[in-house]
């Protein structure tokens, strides 16, 4: 079982409550590095100079949108495996059907709680001790 506290995270959102809301609930969670992107863009300048464990991606983001991040990192061969959880106001099933074709690992309907954000990850990198 992977430790909270031993996996990075990289929270990317264009607003900057959205960001702290994830941020809150991850630490409520344990685990305690935990990065912020402002958009698919800023995300990919800070995967260049790091290494993360998890993404954690809003869908809807001015300049480089969460989709376009997973294309981007699942061609990638440090990425391509890299586990992607996708953040969304929507239910749309199209476009979850989307995001899965991309090779999105899990997804998570906005607004969430604790207890939904823990069983989305666990069920991408498994049970959390």
């Amino acid at each position: 079982m992977p430790r909270a506290s031993e996996i990075s995270v990289l929270v990317v959102d264009d607003q900057q409550s959205m960001r702290g809301i994830c941020k809150y609930i991850l630490n409520q969670l344990g685990f305690k590095e935990i990065t912020e992107a402002k958009s698919g863009r800023d995300a990919l300048g800070k995967l260049e100079h790091a290494n993360f464990d998890l993404i954690i991606s809003d869908w809807n983001m001015d300049d480089v949108d969460g989709l376009t991040l997973l294309k981007v990192l699942r061609k990638h061969p440090r990425t391509t495996k890299l586990p992607f959880i996708m953040a969304t106001g929507r239910s749309d099933k199209e476009q979850v059907k989307e995001a899965i074709a991309c090779g999105v690992n899990n997804y998570i309907i906005k607004p969430f709680d604790a207890a939904t954000m823990k069983k989305r990850i666990e069920a991408v990198i498994g049970a959390l001790s």
